[in-house]
This record gives structure tokens, sequence and C-alpha cells, in this order.
């Protein structure tokens, strides 16, 4: 597929790593379907580029409910032609204290899901054949403490990129990214104390500029890394008519250091 004239699925479009995924895929002219559960950051990123940017609000975690989300999405264009598997979610917590509930939740959004929408598009995409890149994360070969659960998901969702690279060959391409420490919403929200919301104390305000500070000065390139980074990659995988099962790390040289 060609980003430029391509119809492409971007899931968790609302903030972050997906919503400059989505961004970037206008800038080279192709067309969004953006999927996320908050319908009013859905309809600011649609009011954006009302003619190329279709929505579908909706809980990936119902995984009962995911053909007819991929329905709507494949009627948004008359057609996909890439997925980017974007949605995901973090719970800190250290393997003593994981509950049931945090676990499946996990595993539902960064595992479950991107199984079957791939599964779903792939079905869809048929002989044109099409592009799917996963976000996986450099903790699903590097785990920190607290962790365990999250990079569970996205190691296994490693070996799904992989397997799905290698069974949908040669008409689907499907590859991998591992973000690092990206400055997201997500990567704060642990910092936070429990109930805790912004406006933030100023306390609290320095202690996560602190910590950040922390990961920042461990990188070799200076700095964490921003949502466009990744994007960009992203972007590039879609586009690459020569690369699939890969397993692409962008962490700032972190993982050298």
């Amino acid at each position: 597929m060609s980003v430029s004239e391509g119809r492409v699925v971007v899931t968790g479009a609302t903030r972050g790593i997906g919503r400059a995924t989505a961004h970037a895929i206008l800038e080279r002219g192709g067309q969004v379907i953006a999927i996320g559960r908050d319908a009013g950051l859905l309809d600011e990123l649609r009011r954006e580029d009302e003619e190329r940017v279709r929505i579908v609000a909706a809980d990936l975690t119902d995984l009962e409910n995911l053909p007819s989300v991929a329905e709507e999405a494949f009627a948004a264009f008359e057609g996909v032609d890439g997925l980017v598997n974007n949605a995901g979610m973090a719970r800190h917590e250290r393997v003593g204290t994981i509950q049931l509930e945090s676990l499946e939740a996990q595993l539902r959004l960064n595992l479950m899901a991107p199984l079957l929408l791939s599964q779903l598009v792939a079905e869809h995409f048929g002989s044109r054949g099409g592009a799917i890149v996963n976000v996986s994360s450099t903790l699903s070969e590097r785990v920190a403490s607290g962790t365990a659960a999250y990079a569970a998901s996205k190691a296994a969702l490693n070996a799904i990129t992989k397997a799905l690279a290698l069974e949908l060959a040669p008409g689907v391409r499907v590859n991998a990214v591992l973000p690092g420490v990206v400055d997201t919403d997500m990567i704060r929200a642990p910092r936070l104390r429990a109930g805790e919301t912004p406006p933030l104390g100023k306390e609290l305000e320095a202690r996560i500029a602190a910590q950040l500070e922390a990961l920042r000065s461990r990188h070799p390139i200076g700095r964490l890394g921003r949502p466009e980074d990744v994007a960009t990659v992203i972007v590039g995988l879609l586009d690459h008519p020569w690369q699939t099962g890969s397993l692409v790390t962008i962490d700032g040289g972190l993982s050298i250091a």
C-alpha cells in the first residue's frame, strides 16, 4: 500500500502516538479511520480534516463487538488498506499485587484486540493486500519492575506480529514498532498518586518532572521520545514494500546505554 493513497485504520487515535500517526498519514495525503473511546477527542480530530477523517467510537476491550467495529471502519471510505494497532494500556503493578481484572484488561487491549482486528482486516484486504503495524514496547524485551503484565502482553504481541507476517505473506505485510520512553499521557500517568488528576500541585509536578528528567538523562540522544518520532517510523513501515516480520526499536538509544 501507499500511505499517500491509503485508507488507514488507527486505533487509540485520540492521544499520543495514535494521534501523531493520524496526523502523519494525513500529512502524506492518506485517509484515516480513527478509533477511540473518547467521542469528544475523536470529533476534534475529525474537524481537523472532515474530508479525510472518519471516526468510530468504540471500546476495543469489548472483543465480541469487534466485528461490528471493523465493519463500520470498512464502510467509512468503502474499504481499508492499512491498520495501526496502537490502542493500549499499562498498569504499574508489582507481580505480587496483580489482580485478575487488571491482567485481563491489559491482555484484552494490548494483545487480543490487535489479533482479532488483524484477522478481520486481513480477510477484508483479500487479494488487494495491505499493511499492518502493531505498537509494542521495548518493555517486551527489557522489563522493568512493576510492568510484568504489560510487558507480557507486549511480548506476546511481538510473537503475534511475526506469526501474522509469516501466515499472511505475500499479500499482507505485518511489522511492529517498539517505542521506548515516549512523553505521553501513558508514561506520565503511573507517576501520579492514585486518584490524582490535573491540575497538579506544585510538589507533585516537581516530582514528576524530576522522574522524567532522570529518564531523559539515560538516553544517548539526550531527550525522551515524542509521539511524532514513533509516528514517522509507523508510516514508513506502512509504506515499505519489502519489510515484514520486523520488530523496530525506537528508543533514543536507551537499550544500548
